[in-house]
């Protein structure tokens, strides 16, 4: 899956991914960070991350592993999120703003909202019918398997 925004923040270049689903209608974005000179990681990095969407604003925690970076935000859909992204590390500083949208499958959500959002459960009746069949499998196996056994070893006598 490519990058939804590939940018420059001073020495740096900045790919910035989609989010995936977390619990509490949040989603997990991504960045990527690279050393614009010589297209290597740029692990080095610490970073702030900010984020608005209307005239909500927010400033959440990045999780930074090597050039990697994770961080958290509520789910905008049908909005958009202005991130701003501010980096400080041994090639020097930089900083980028791009918009990262929200995904319609988490539902209608308010960013000015803070009324906890139930998480849809699904249902673990299709697992209960695979595990019991699995069992069921087995014990038919291994009733097959120590007949045989015992009809082997009376033929052998």
């Amino acid at each position: 899956m490519g990058a939804a925004f590939k940018g420059r923040a001073g020495p740096y270049t900045v790919y910035a991914y989609d989010g995936y689903t977390l619990p509490d209608n949040e989603l997990q974005y991504r960045l990527v960070l690279l050393d614009t000179s010589t297209g290597g990681p740029a692990d080095d990095v610490r970073v702030s991350i900010s984020a608005s969407s209307g005239a909500f604003r927010v400033t959440t925690t990045a999780s930074v592993y090597a050039n990697v970076v994770f961080y958290p935000l509520a789910n905008p859909y049908p909005g958009n999120w202005r991130v701003d992204v501010r980096l400080d590390g041994s090639l020097g500083r930089g900083e980028v703003t791009f918009p990262m949208h929200g995904y319609a499958g988490l539902g209608p959500t308010s960013t000015r909202d803070t009324t906890p959002v139930a998480v849809a459960h699904h249902d673990s009746a299709p697992l209960a019918t695979i595990v019991a069949a699995s069992c069921a499998t087995a014990a038919i196996a291994g009733a097959g398997a120590f007949a045989w056994r015992r009809r082997r070893l009376r033929t052998q006598q």
